[in-house]
């Protein structure tokens, strides 16, 4: 599921559930033939150029675009050659998402959707709880899957999805309390200190003085910790990628990643991630 480089498209394994988010970073030479799923798929590509081939149409494939491909529709991937596509996409079976909006029976291409962000948090809860596989992990990618739904269809019928916002009346000190809980879970979501301020409805000040009131620590320390924590875990207990990981855990730019981890551990991720492995046969 997680080969670093392939050459050749993923297998779907679908689990209870019907849920699955498989990850590809494409090879030189990657290769898909034409096939018709018997699901539909959420593609979400983030780094690198292709197309994706439908009836002779070749739609663009671009970090920052979504495409919807309905089941039984006959398609295909390229890259273009000098930039290998790194893309998600969410597999969603039939007998779990029977009862859908025809918005979603179609076709669709959102070339740079404004909603993409919160996709991609969706995508890397689906990640987190999937990879983790704990109690309860399958209602949770459930519920997931269903919000991601509800973005397309959304979308799809010309209504853009509204951003959240906490509730007004509630204390400040009681919101940013909630919000740190909550980064334990979240610290994945692609966030900022500005943006949590505005969520919370708070100026930045305001918001970073009652944040390290409620945690001894800064916006910045608290939820590096979260992701390095994270990091580590993955490095000792899975074969993905240092690049995989890095998303994952909520970093866009794997230069980000391992200067926090280097500043965090004194060693880079991958010699970690071996000496974790030597500790362990010892």
């Amino acid at each position: 599921m997680f080969d670093p480089r392939a050459r050749r498209p993923i297998a779907v394994q679908f689990p209870a559930c019907g849920v699955f988010v498989l990850e590809s970073h494409h090879a030189r030479g990657f290769r898909m033939e034409p096939a018709r799923h018997p699901f539909m798929k959420i593609v979400q590509p983030f780094s690198g150029a292709g197309w994706l081939v439908r009836g002779g149409a070749r739609v663009p494939l671009r970090g920052g675009g979504v495409v919807l491909v309905p089941a039984g529709e006959r398609h295909h991937i390229e890259d273009d050659g000098l930039r290998p596509l790194s893309l998600y996409a969410l597999c969603l079976a039939p007998r779990s998402f029977s009862s859908l909006p025809t918005s979603l029976a179609r076709f669709r291409h959102f070339p740079a959707p404004a909603w993409n962000g919160e996709l991609r948090g969706i995508v890397r809860h689906l990640l987190h709880e999937q990879t983790l596989a704990r109690v309860g992990a399958e209602l949770l990618i459930t519920g997931f899957a269903w919000q991601a739904l509800g973005l397309v269809a959304r979308a799809a019928a010309g209504r853009a999805p509204e951003p959240r916002h906490a509730a007004a009346d509630q204390p400040a000190r009681a919101r940013v309390a909630a919000y740190a809980a909550e980064l334990a879970r979240r610290f994945y979501d692609r966030q900022s200190v500005d943006s949590a301020a505005a969520t919370l409805g708070l100026s930045r000040r305001h918001f970073t003085q009652l944040f390290r009131e409620a945690t001894g620590e800064s916006w910045l320390a608290v939820i590096q910790r979260h992701r390095l924590e994270h990091a580590k875990r993955l490095l000792r207990e899975t074969n993905r990628s240092v690049t995989s990981i890095a998303y994952e855990c909520g970093f866009d730019e794997i230069t980000t990643f391992y200067r926090a981890f280097k500043a965090a551990e004194r060693t880079s991720p991958l010699a970690w991630r071996n000496a974790a492995a030597a500790r362990t046969r010892s």
